[in-house]
C-alpha cells in the first residue's frame, strides 16, 4: 500500500473514525488536554482552566467539520494507453480530474486503487481547484498520469480515486473514495520463439490436394465437411452417401497450411494448484503457476505459427471458453483477439468424457496438464498418422527448479503418455517456471519422438 502522508495518523483505538474521517494524534492529544484542563479546573476551582479545556475540545470538533465540509467534490474520466496490455508491459493511466462544485476544492493527497499489489498507487498531491466555470489563474479541472505494469494476465478494474483532506492544524483528517473504476485487458505474455517451425506433413495445402488427386476419387479434392453456416445448396449428395456424413464442395482449393494447439483447462489436469509449488495464501495469487504456464505458451505458440503461414485453431479440453465455436470445436483466431479472450480464460470442472475433434490435418501442438485415459485415447484420435504432434506435459515447479532453473528433462514419464508416444506424439515434459523458448527449442529438435523410460 501506499504509504500515508502524515506521520501523526493514529492506529489501533486511536483510529475510530466515522464516514472515513479520523482524529490524528494531535487531534487526540487536544481532546485529551480538554479533559486534563476541564479536571482541572473543577478540581482547584478555576474557571480559567475551564474555557481553555472548551477551547481545546472545540478545535477537533471544528477540524472534523472542516474535513467533511470540504472534501473535494470533483468528477474523474479514467483512461488507459494503450487499453489492452500483455502481462508484465506498461500501461499509461490518464486522469482527468474535474471540480464539479460551485465552491473551490482545497488542496489534497490523491491515490488510485489497484487490483494488484501493492494495490494503491504512491500519494502525490491534488492542488486545489477553482470553482466550476470560475475565473481564477488556477484551473477548474487538471490531467494527471501514471504508469503501472500488471504483473498477470486478466480483467481488472482500476479505481476510485481515494483523496485524503487534512485541516491546516493537522487535527484531523478524511479518506473519501471518488469516481467509479475503469476496466482495463491483460492479455498473457507472449514469449519469443525465435529458431524452428513445425514441419508442415504432405497433408497441407496444396500438396495434399495434389496427393489425393493422384490417388483418390476426384470427390476427394472438391469435398469438405460440412461447417456451420454452409449454404445448403452446396451438400455434395453423392460424397456425403459414400462418407456418411454431410459433404459440401469446395469453392476454392487451400493453400494455407493448418495447425491446431490444445490446450487442458481441465481442473483435474491441475491438481497442485499453487503458486510455484507452494500453497496460495493470497486471494491474488492465481489458481495454478502450470496453468498460466499453459496459456503464456498458448499465446507464444499460436503467434508464432500464424507469423510462419499457419492458418492456427485452438481446441480446449474442459467446456468452451473461446468464442466462435464451429462443428468439433475448433475455433480460429487473430492474435489480438485470441490474447484478449485468453485473459479471461480458467480452469474448468470436466463433465463426462472428453468431445473427438473433427479438426482436419496438419501439425498439432498440445499443451497439457496431467493425463488420464479419456485425454490420452482424445488425443490419440486427434492425431492424423504421418503428422507433426507435439505434446507438453506441464508439471508444477518445485523448490530446487527455483534455485536451479532448466527444462526439466526426466528420465520417467507418467504411464498415461505411454500410448502417445506409440501413436507417434513427441513427449516434451516442462515446468511450470521452465523458459517457454527453450522447450520450443527442445521441441522442435529432432530424436524427441520417445523420451526414455
Amino acid at each position: 500500500m501506499a504509504q500515508a502522508p502524515y506521520p501523526s495518523e493514529p492506529r489501533g483505538l486511536a483510529a475510530i473514525s466515522l464516514a472515513g474521517v479520523r482524529l490524528t494524534y494531535r487531534g487526540w492529544t487536544c481532546l485529551g488536554a480538554a479533559i486534563v484542563a476541564v479536571a482541572a479546573a473543577y478540581g482547584s476551582g478555576k474557571p480559567q482552566l475551564l474555557s481553555i479545556g472548551a477551547l481545546l475540545a472545540a478545535l477537533p470538533v471544528i477540524a472534523v467539520i472542516y474535513v467533511v465540509v470540504r472534501r473535494p467534490r470533483v468528477a474523474i474520466t479514467r483512461s488507459f494507453s494503450p487499453h489492452v496490455v500483455s502481462a508484465g508491459s506498461a500501461t499509461t493511466v490518464t486522469l482527468d480530474v474535474r471540480n464539479r462544485s460551485a465552491w473551490p476544492s482545497p488542496a489534497a493527497r490523491w491515490a488510485d486503487e489497484l487490483a494488484w499489489p501493492p494495490f494503491s498507487t504512491r500519494e502525490a498531491d491534488l492542488p486545489g481547484l477553482t470553482a466550476r466555470g470560475g475565473r481564477s489563474a488556477r484551473t477548474s479541472s487538471l490531467t494527471v498520469t501514471y504508469s503501472v505494469n500488471p504483473p498477470r494476465r486478466g480483467v481488472f478494474d482500476i479505481g476510485p480515486l481515494t483523496v485524503r483532506l487534512r485541516d491546516a492544524f493537522g487535527l484531523a483528517w478524511s479518506v473519501a473514495p471518488i469516481g467509479g473504476t475503469a476496466r482495463i485487458v491483460v492479455t498473457p505474455e507472449v514469449i519469443p520463439l525465435a529458431s524452428g517451425n513445425p514441419s508442415v506433413a504432405p497433408g497441407d495445402g496444396q500438396s495434399r490436394i495434389a496427393n489425393r488427386r493422384s490417388s483418390g476419387d476426384d470427390d476427394d479434392t472438391t469435398t469438405r465437411e460440412y461447417r456451420q453456416g454452409d449454404a445448403m445448396r452446396r451438400v455434395h449428395w453423392r460424397a456425403t452417401a459414400r462418407k456418411g456424413d454431410l459433404m459440401v464442395r469446395q469453392e476454392e482449393q487451400r493453400s494455407v497450411p493448418d495447425a491446431r494447439i490444445i490446450l487442458d483447462t481441465r481442473r483435474s489436469g491441475y491438481r497442485s494448484r499453487s503458486s510455484l509449488g507452494r500453497p496460495a495464501r493470497h486471494t491474488d495469487e492465481p489458481e495454478s503457476e502450470a496453468f498460466e504456464w499453459s496459456v503464456r505458451m498458448l499465446a507464444s505458440v499460436h503467434s508464432r505459427l500464424r507469423r510462419s503461414g499457419f492458418h492456427v485453431t485452438v481446441d480446449e479440453t474442459g467446456a468452451p471458453q473461446l468464442a466462435g465455436p464451429s462443428p468439433g470445436g475448433r475455433r480460429g483466431n487473430s492474435d489480438d483477439h485470441l490474447r484478449e479472450q485468453l485473459a479471461t480464460i480458467g480452469l474448468v470442472d470436466s463433465n463426462g468424457p472428453i468431445r473427438h475433434s473433427t479438426a482436419g490435418a496438419g501439425p498439432i501442438i498440445g499443451i497439457l496438464g496431467e493425463l488420464d485415459a479419456d485425454l490420452v485415447e482424445w488425443l490419440v484420435h486427434s492425431h492424423h498418422p504421418g503428422e507433426l504432434a507435439i505434446a507438453f506435459l506441464v508439471r508444477p515447479a518445485s523448490a530446487w527448479d527455483e534455485l536451479a532453473p532448466h527444462l526439466a528433462r526426466d528420465n520417467e514419464i507418467p504411464e498415461a503418455a505411454a500410448r502417445l508416444l506409440d501413436s507417434g506424439w513427441l513427449v516434451v515434459p516442462v515446468r511450470a517456471n521452465d523458459d517457454h523458448s527453450v522447450a520450443w527449442d527442445i521441441a522442435m529438435e529432432s530424436g524427441w519422438s520417445r523420451v526414455s523410460r
